[in-house]
């Protein structure tokens, strides 16, 4: 007994020594960073190479290769992690040792490895989707077209049954380059023509390019091969909707859940359909046949607190966030809509107390943003001013548009000054920024500062040639604070040109108003009341009136006036021209 214990204690004495050797290996050579390669292993340390004599079992060897690669590994010398990981993963087929030496090698950039291990990966566990997605990749930088469909279609076979798994393979294929991953599609289906799995994925991936005759044609060989596909169904109908076919996606809907009312999924379909199409009565009453079946599904609850509210049911759209709250899901959401009810209800100091609540999520800076303007409403501007400037923000985009709401702030109670500092110190920020310096240009003219308005406009140019709205507002505002009108028609002109249709009202009331200033009266005419057709605006008026008065059809002039006066009988500017022609 004592020799055989002996015996065992030697073999942990020698394996300690070679670990210390191993460690003292990986002490790196030149300089505190410099990694050692696979030469430089071999020459200092034969042992490492060669040191199969050196132990008692094969299971001894596997041991120390393993120990070593974790050295190595934690130390960053991944070459040498992979290196060992691989040998021992080749000898004993573990699938632990094999996806080490996988992910590792990947890490190392040792494609050959990675990809070498990632094959065995899939040899041990054929059904693990990650080791075909890592093979997958590999072999795509090689272009190995061929294998790739292997795996591919072994994916597919495993993913049959398994909608999540379905899901990873979209997701690997939506990396890919998106004709290429059509090609290998179509190739499986051309190959596999009643795989419902593989026809399915295509027809997602179709619809992602926006093929939709191909995928229509895909998705109708689907769903007559198995009429009830429960994931084609309700895509039939999405395609449809994205074609602008909502009519005949609802009724698509319809047929598939009377035929199948338990289909949930369908029903939570057609219902968002319902939403889509602006048929919120009905939406609610299918939204509200789900909530029956699930009554502590947040998304229902959300969508019909939403839906409430669009229909201006306060009280029904309360009960649903308010539920929503006690099962503890989409918090923020909930606190906010709450919020937005109470300050339509007018109780403000409810209203604040909801939105204090949100701290976190996509409508974070909204609630912020409601804070403010219900402090400034109260009369609090400068509360609002300073609890705008002191929200906790992610970064300078956040920021913006916290300055951006500051500077309305003071824009709509005439502190100019103050909110042209505003702008100034978010230029600050992104001096490139469009919005802002669209922004800023507007209040120049307001402040009389036509010299930073032009700057502004033309720095917006610079960077957006094309920007209509910046091509308009110089040519409107050198129309109407200069002569420079051959100019600012030029610029009218571009904008009318690039805008959709030529139909922007604002612009052809700019066109109108630059001709009118030319002298062109008739020309000027005609697009004024082509702006009034399309859109009854008190300033198109005021101009159309004002240029038919001075071609001399004063009658005409006076009838625009007056019935401007019905519609807008507050508005300053048309009230001031109207004074100016008849005191």
């Amino acid at each position: 007994m004592k020799i055989k214990v002996l015996g065992k204690n030697v073999g942990v004495i020698i394996l300690t020594n070679l670990l210390m050797g191993c460690a003292n290996q990986l002490t790196p050579q030149g300089g505190a960073h410099a990694e050692p390669n696979s030469a430089q292993l071999k020459e200092n340390n034969p042992q490492v190479v060669s040191s199969a004599a050196l132990f008692v079992s094969l299971q001894q060897q596997y041991m120390y290769k393993v120990l070593v690669a974790e050295i190595a590994a934690r130390r960053g010398y991944y070459e040498v992690a992979a290196t060992y990981f691989f040998d021992v993963a080749q000898q004993t087929r573990n699938s632990y040792l094999v996806e080490r030496a996988t992910l590792v090698a990947l890490h190392a950039r040792q494609y050959e490895i990675a990809t070498a291990a990632a094959r065995l990966w899939v040899e041990i566990a054929p059904d693990n989707l990650n080791a075909r997605q890592i093979l997958v990749k590999m072999l795509l930088r090689q272009k190995n077209t061929a294998e790739i469909l292997v795996h591919l279609e072994a994916m597919l076979d495993s993913a049959k049954d398994n909608p999540q798994q379905q899901q990873e393979v979209m997701a690997l294929l939506e990396q890919q380059d998106p004709e290429e991953a059509l090609k290998w599609l179509e190739q499986l289906v051309t190959k596999r023509p009643k795989d419902s799995t593989t026809l399915l994925i295509y027809g997602r991936l179709l619809i992602n390019a926006e093929q939709w005759d191909k995928a229509q044609a895909i998705l109708q060989q689907l769903i007559q091969q198995v009429p009830n596909h429960p994931q084609a169904v309700p895509l039939y109908a999405y395609l449809l909707d994205k074609q602008g076919q909502s009519e005949q996606a609802l009724q698509w809907m319809r047929q598939a859940l009377y035929q199948y009312p338990d289909q949930q999924e369908w029903r939570l379909m057609y219902a968002r359909l319902l939403a889509e199409a602006e048929k919120f009565d009905e939406s609610i009453r299918q939204f509200e046949q789900l909530l029956s079946q699930h009554p502590q599904q947040g998304d229902i609850l959300y969508a019909l607190g939403v839906l409430s509210l669009q229909k201006e049911q306060l009280a029904a759209a309360k009960k649903y966030f308010t539920e929503l709250l006690k099962i503890g899901e989409q918090d923020n959401i909930a606190y906010y809509y709450l919020g937005q009810i109470a300050q339509v209800e007018n109780d403000l100091t409810t209203a604040l107390s909801w939105y204090k609540k949100v701290d976190g999520g996509p409508i974070y800076l909204n609630a912020q943003a409601r804070i403010a303007l219900i402090l400034s409403e109260q009369g609090h501007l400068d509360q609002a001013i300073e609890y705008l400037q002191n929200v906790p923000v992610e970064d300078d985009d956040e920021a913006i548009t916290l300055i951006q709401l500051e500077a309305e702030l003071l824009i709509d109670k005439e502190q100019y000054d103050r909110a042209m500092a505003a702008y100034n110190r978010a230029l600050q920020l992104k001096p490139d920024n469009i919005d802002l310096r669209y922004s800023r240009a507007l209040l120049a003219e307001k402040m009389g500062l036509l010299e930073q308005l032009e700057q502004d406009l033309h720095q917006v140019l610079l960077i957006d040639p094309n920007n209509i709205n910046a091509l308009n507002a110089l040519g409107y505002s050198l129309t109407a604070h200069t002569t420079r009108y051959q100019e600012a028609y030029e610029l009218i002109k571009r904008a009318l040109q690039l805008s959709s249709d030529n139909e922007e009202y604002y612009i052809l009331d700019s066109m109108g108003w630059v001709l009118y200033k030319m002298g062109k009266y008739a020309e000027a005419i005609a697009y004024l009341r082509k702006a009034q057709a399309k859109q009854n605006d008190p300033e198109v008026a005021a101009h159309l009136g004002e240029v038919l008065w001075e071609s001399g059809d004063q009658t005409a002039a006076q009838i625009v006036w007056k019935e401007a006066l019905q519609n807008f009988p507050n508005d300053e500017k048309l009230q001031a021209v109207i004074r100016h022609f008849l005191p």
